[in-house]
């Protein structure tokens, strides 16, 4: 009996933060489960999955239509002299899938906990041993991929519409770039879902945050028509030096409206928002359960 006893003490190997490699794996298995969750309310309404799925498509047609009767056509002088490229639709569909993965950090994540007060299973969510952190990476690794899906339609609409030429020789390095921004993104959100368990009124801070982050990065303009301010303002966020490296590996042609190195710029952002959001989240989780104030809608 104490062999057994010494080699189950051998076995259980602890992770540096202090949890066993079993409650890591329950973890995982926590947010999988809130993933899950979250496909099967979604499919329980098809008509607003579908609308859903669509809705990258339709709410792009307006920055296109705007810019295509503005300049007369698919192609702008003036974006060529500025950013080397006058390729209207490439420049304005890569920044605008960037506006879903937005949406993925203020509102998929930053609204989870509300929702689940909404739900009512708030409260039941608080009574398990399961960390409140995996019920916000659990709505992020949903919204991911259901973002994802909607992008993947929203390149064969605007292909088959206008006409798609981007360099697919960039794939990679913009897939790794476009990763680095979701990691930074990542801890923007359990910033937001933090703020949004104090101050109630999450669609607030979401619909405040998304309009600041839209603005500050170049979705459907050049980074270097916003006042200087601005500019420097928009390296806090990943987004705009994301879009930035992406755009120099697909657009063919393209210069970037800025120097330095986007790869460790979008890998420090990530490691500070991070860090900064898992702490802000406990001090925030702690506060609310100190105060009482869960239960107040």
């Amino acid at each position: 009996m104490e062999k057994n006893n010494k080699d189950y003490r051998l076995r259980e190997v602890k992770c540096p933060s202090g949890f066993t490699w079993a409650n890591v794996k329950a973890e995982l298995r926590a947010i999988w489960e809130a993933n899950v969750k979250a496909w099967k309310i979604d499919f329980a309404y098809p008509v607003s999955f579908v609308r859903q799925l669509i809705s990258p498509v339709v709410f792009m047609i307006p920055y296109l239509l705007y810019g295509l009767v503005l300049i007369g056509g698919t192609y702008s002088e003036n974006l060529a002299q500025l950013v080397g490229t006058g390729d209207v639709v490439a420049f304005i569909f890569t920044g605008y899938i960037m506006m879903g993965f937005i949406g993925t950090a203020v509102w998929a994540m930053g609204f989870s906990m509300r929702r689940e007060q909404w739900f009512g299973t708030l409260e039941a969510i608080y009574v398990t041993p399961a960390s409140r952190l995996g019920q916000v990476l659990g709505m992020a690794l949903h919204s991911t991929v259901h973002q994802g899906m909607g992008t993947l339609i929203q390149a064969v609409f605007i292909y088959v519409t206008f006409g798609l030429g981007l360099n697919m020789s960039g794939i990679l390095p913009a897939l790794l770039i476009f990763a680095l921004m979701l990691f930074a993104l990542y801890g923007f959100g359990i910033v937001i879902a933090a703020v949004s368990m104090i101050l109630k009124e999450g669609w607030i801070v979401s619909d405040s945050f998304y309009s600041i982050m839209t603005i500050l990065s170049p979705v459907a303009y050049p980074l270097t028509v916003l006042p200087t301010l601005a500019q420097q303002a928009s390296a806090i966020f990943p987004t705009a030096p994301a879009l930035i490296g992406m755009r120099t590996f697909l657009i063919y042609d393209y210069v970037p409206e800025v120097v330095g190195n986007v790869f460790l710029h979008l890998l420090a952002l990530g490691i500070v928002w991070i860090v900064f959001g898992v702490f802000v989240f406990h001090l925030t989780d702690k506060y609310v359960r100190k105060k009482g104030i869960l239960k107040k809608y």
